[in-house]
């Protein structure tokens, strides 16, 4: 079904902030305690250690005016450490098991078996008792993220906001190839592999060669097919009131065969099986691909750069995708990416403030400050669109950095990205609300098992390994069976199991 444009106006991009309540003016805090030790010293700024995930290329340090009006705007001296995508796992373990915390622990998920160890343990603080005392924290539209968050029914960790929809890998299709050959956008598996195939076959780049890659990949961008054939988001489905395992369900080999299939028909890349996320997007950044998977604010951060040598080249993210039973798929998610904990050694009064500097953070003041900048300096509103100016290019506005500490709180998180055109942000906005119309359950979302955190990444891995070399003709389907019917029995995956649901009964009893 081909989406159709609708005009929208520019509102929408800031009509989510503004259902936040009233910017809380912060004002410096008071103490009396040696400022060395990060207290207040007769009103002067509290040193504030901590460290988050950043995707910017180049990160900004305490010279960013941006960091800089930060720490004005709440009275503290923050001495921030940035991790990479590829390295914050490894370091993120090491501060962990070392116990060598910052005064603001980042981590990207709750589901660390060391890190639900520490907090049974007591080693971060309760929030429970605090956020009630910061509006913006509060805000009613930051109420899903907190219920999202917690662990045994308290708030141990501070939810970094992220919009349920918008993000996650999902097919995005170059939409000039399609107009070419006078092809729809595809809502089913069944379209999404004819599509493929006429990418291959139809020269939709014009040149002449059958050089089109139909659908660069990875393996692991992929396992939001093995959701589409189970019905379900992650890796447990429900089935007669009881959760199972993704992995050893019928419909994962259904999800299987398809890809093979894929791959068989020359739709993948031949290196399909080593292929790493970078080289997918070097691929799709240079303009032979005809189908990835990207979250939907894509359409710019890669598109425009396809666009540069290809003027007239367009992407455009996949709605949704129906599976043989009919049933329609999107990929959704945590009202969350990532959390910040605050450890117990941190006293009292400077875990307020850390509080008040989260609570200006989530702001409309701080929030659109640390996304867009100062107005008139970084950017400039112009039809009612915040459009960035050359010293918000050379200052890293709006590329990860300080955005990265606190979320836009808007659509425009997943969506948007800064200097992308009118027409392809309305598109991205009809495209995310027709997404909002499908709830595909998520029945093991918040639930921490400890023999999950220890035992499944290894069987996970096992699973991973033979689906790839199944996919790529080294493993048999047969194979595969024999090796799934094993699984089954596996004690590791039964305790695994049994663990899950005692935790699943646990909180629909609640």
């Amino acid at each position: 079904m081909q989406i159709k444009h609708k005009k929208l106006t520019s509102v929408l991009k800031t009509s989510m902030l503004l259902l936040l309540a009233s910017s809380v003016l912060l004002s410096g805090c008071g103490g009396g305690k040696d400022n060395a030790s990060g207290q207040a010293g007769e009103g002067g700024p509290i040193k504030i250690t901590m460290q988050t995930l950043n995707y910017a290329q180049d990160m900004v340090d305490k010279s960013s005016p941006l960091w800089q009006e930060l720490e004005k705007k709440t009275n503290t001296e923050l001495d921030i450490t940035w991790l990479t995508p590829t390295t914050i796992q490894d370091k993120v373990n090491v501060m962990l098991a070392s116990g060598d915390l910052p005064d603001v622990t980042f981590v990207e998920t709750l589901n660390n078996s060391q890190l639900q160890k520490m907090i049974q343990q007591g080693v971060f603080w309760d929030l429970t008792p605090y956020i009630k005392d910061y509006p913006n924290l509060s805000s009613p539209q930051l109420a899903q993220m907190w219920e999202d968050s917690k662990v045994g029914g308290k708030n141990y960790a501070i939810p970094r906001y992220y919009p349920s929809y918008g993000g996650g890998m999902f097919p995005m299709l170059r939409k000039d190839w399609l107009d070419k050959l006078s092809l729809e956008a595809p809502t089913t598996m069944d379209e999404l592999f004819d599509v493929l195939v006429a990418f291959r076959d139809k020269d939709p780049n014009g040149n002449g060669q059958k050089d089109e890659i139909p659908y660069a990949t990875t393996p692991a961008s992929l396992l939001f097919m093995y959701g589409i054939y189970n019905e379900t988001l992650g890796n447990w489905k429900l089935k007669d009131g009881k959760l199972v395992p993704v992995i050893t369900e019928d419909a994962s080999r259904d999800a299987l065969l398809w890809i093979k299939k894929a791959f068989d028909e020359g739709l993948l890349p031949k290196d399909f099986a080593i292929m790493k996320f970078s080289q997918v997007v070097d691929l799709v950044r240079g303009g032979k691909v005809g189908a990835s998977d990207f979250s939907m604010n894509a359409v710019w951060g890669h598109g425009k750069v396809i666009r540069d040598a290809i003027p007239k080249a367009e992407l455009i993210p996949t709605a949704y995708l129906e599976n043989p039973n009919g049933y329609k798929f999107t990929p959704s998610g945590s009202s969350y990416y990532g959390v910040y904990l605050i450890p117990k050694k941190v006293p009292e009064e400077k875990v307020k403030k850390i509080l008040e500097v989260f609570d200006y953070g989530n702001s409309p003041e701080g929030n659109v400050m640390l996304y867009h900048g100062m107005q008139g300096v970084h950017y400039n509103e112009e039809n009612g669109k915040k459009v960035l100016t050359e010293q918000g290019k050379k200052d890293m506005v709006g590329d990860g950095n300080m955005s990265s500490l606190f979320h836009l709180i808007s659509d425009e998180m997943s969506i948007g990205e800064v200097g992308m055109p009118d027409d392809l942000y309305e598109r991205n906005v009809q495209i995310v609300n027709e997404r909002k119309k499908i709830a595909v359950p998520e029945p093991a979302r918040g639930l921490y098992s400890d023999a999950y955190n220890r035992l499944y990444p290894e069987i996970e891995k096992k699973v991973a390994d033979i689906r790839t070399k199944v996919i790529i003709g080294q493993e048999t389907i047969e194979a595969y069976d024999q090796f799934i019917e094993q699984l089954k029995q596996d004690k590791n995956l039964q305790l695994i199991t049994e663990e899950m649901n005692k935790e699943y009964e646990k909180k629909i009893a609640k």
